[in-house]
């Protein structure tokens, strides 16, 4: 009998080489703010058809960075470096290539820069929604979101971060946390904090800080039939040390996974509207909301309870923007105007600003430009008077009309003198100009008369033709504070990421041409 013969088949693995490219990193100079400025640039590596996006960081100058690429990449391919984003701070003089997978980078310094990333988005958690504020002695506040959930409230934790700088704003402390978010499956109001609003009060210096909280998507709120955008107060009145959420400094212990005690202000929000039973209750209601953030606005000249009163525009889910108002630094609120009457039907988030005589001027976000309108008292102290009818900037002769994109800004009045040395009043407002959310800019207006602002399209009128361009590349929300040396202090979201935190001061002189300082 014969026997069998086997055969044996040895699969042999086939192997998966790995390329790695070398980047010989080099940095001629230093910055103005080397400890904000301490991202060069951001790289993107091509090998054959797979690519790698490489942050380079001041430290690693002098020093040889590797990219691999791995997953089946054979060794050998093609390599090409270009630049995928240019930082502030720092200029790409070359990229040189001294074999298919050894380059060498050259940045310069950008000594004269002013721009400094306070929050870079360096990793998947994004930094979204600025607000910042001057304190009463002179430091200056920065505030915004932090997104390990990646979106908005109501997709999961969302925290808040804060860095002093100051009164110059060329020195900033370490960032930490205000509070951060205790995110749950089964959803509890301390879910998250987002989109910071704040007023320093122009007479203690307390801080009031407001959010929208908890875990439910705008559109899904439905007050009081279902559970709300609710609102969370906190205050700091040791220019933004320490937080808590009384204005007496006896704040309650902050709760498990919280740095800070805060209050549930929902009610007091919602409330003021109409509840259930009331008269016009479907028209006047509002079923979810929430307040414009960056600077919130305080009369410098209306002081009818404790403290001089603050105003809080709101976005709402059914009925456009709503104001309320403050006269004890957010204890209570009242609306601005009667419940019946809608500033703005059809506005997105809004902010706030008082005009010389006294009016509050809305400002809301729409597509390509902005909707204006007035809020004229005809009694300060019990802030009866009425809205006018809001307008759309893009009608106005040299109203702000620019790219589709539909994005926040910050609108603020400031006093400047023109070159002929008079005291004037300036208007400015900020936004992104491209049809999509690029390059920041910030229009700007002559006030001074009153019949520059006497309705919204005198208002909407007039406004300067070649806004400064702060942003160059994807930028988004901005807000803005009057630092103590007389420059704005300008907070703004820009690539790359969604987003960086990105803070400059300017000048008048700098946001006008040379027309006014």
């Amino acid at each position: 009998m014969k026997r069998a013969l086997l055969f044996t088949l040895i699969i042999l693995p086939v192997l998966a080489f790995a390329q790695t490219v070398t980047l010989h990193v080099q940095l001629n100079g230093k910055t103005r703010y080397p400890d904000n400025n301490r991202w060069l640039g951001v790289l993107n590596v091509q090998c054959a058809d797979k690519s790698r996006q490489v942050t380079l960081e001041a430290k690693d100058a002098g020093k040889d960075v590797k990219v691999t690429f791995g997953d089946g990449q054979a060794a050998g391919q093609q390599v090409n470096v270009t630049q995928a984003w240019k930082l502030h701070g720092y200029n790409l003089a070359e990229i040189k290539q001294n074999a298919s997978d050894d380059w060498t980078v050259v940045y310069d310094a950008d000594k004269e820069s002013e721009y400094q990333y306070l929050w870079f988005h360096d990793d998947p958690q994004p930094y979204r929604i600025p607000a910042i504020a001057t304190l009463r002695n002179g430091q200056i506040l920065a505030v915004n979101d932090h997104r390990p959930c990646g979106s908005d409230i109501g997709y999961g934790r969302v925290d808040q971060v804060q860095r002093i700088g100051n009164k110059k704003g060329t020195k900033w402390s370490p960032g930490r946390f205000i509070i951060q978010g205790d995110y749950d499956a089964n959803g509890v109001r301390d879910d998250g904090f987002g989109d910071p609003a704040i007023v320093v009060d122009r007479e203690t210096g307390t801080v009031l800080l407001l959010w929208v909280c908890g875990h439910t998507i705008c559109w899904y709120g439905n007050y009081p039939d279902g559970e709300p955008n609710p609102v969370a107060r906190i205050y700091s009145q040791d220019n933004g040390k320490t937080w808590g959420n009384a204005l007496s400094g006896k704040h309650r212990p902050a709760p498990q996974g919280c740095m800070a005690s805060w209050d549930d202000i929902t009610e007091q929000f919602y409330g003021v509207f109409a509840k259930r039973g009331e008269p016009e209750f479907d028209r006047c209601r509002v079923q979810s909301l929430f307040i414009g953030s960056g600077k919130l606005t305080q009369s410098r000249r209306i002081k009818v309870g404790t403290h001089y009163r603050v105003y809080a525009p709101v976005w709402t889910k059914n009925n456009g923007n709503r104001v309320l108002y403050t006269d004890d630094l957010g204890q209570t609120w009242n609306v601005l105007g009667s419940k019946q009457e809608l500033p703005c039907p059809g506005g997105d988030e809004p902010k706030c600003e008082e005009l010389p005589d006294g009016s509050v001027v809305l400002s809301s976000r729409k597509g390509g430009g902005r909707y204006f309108n007035i809020y004229k008292y005809t009694d300060e102290r019990s802030a009866q008077g009425s809205w006018s009818q809001p307008v759309d900037s893009r009608n106005a002769q040299d109203g702000i009309a620019c790219g589709g994109n539909s994005t926040n800004g910050e609108i603020m009045i400031v006093t400047a003198r023109n070159k002929q040395g008079v005291k004037r009043t300036l208007a400015l407002q900020s936004l992104p100009t491209g049809n999509q959310r690029t390059d920041v800019k910030i229009y700007w207006k002559d006030i001074t008369e009153a019949s520059s602002y006497d309705s919204p399209m005198a208002f909407a009128t007039g406004w300067n033709q070649n806004p400064y361009h702060v942003s160059h590349t994807g930028s988004a929300y901005s807000t803005m504070t009057l630092q103590k040396d007389g420059r704005i202090g300008f907070y703004y979201e820009e690539e790359p990421g969604w987003y960086s935190m990105v803070y400059v001061p300017l000048s008048i002189s700098q946001i006008t041409n040379g027309e006014y300082k």
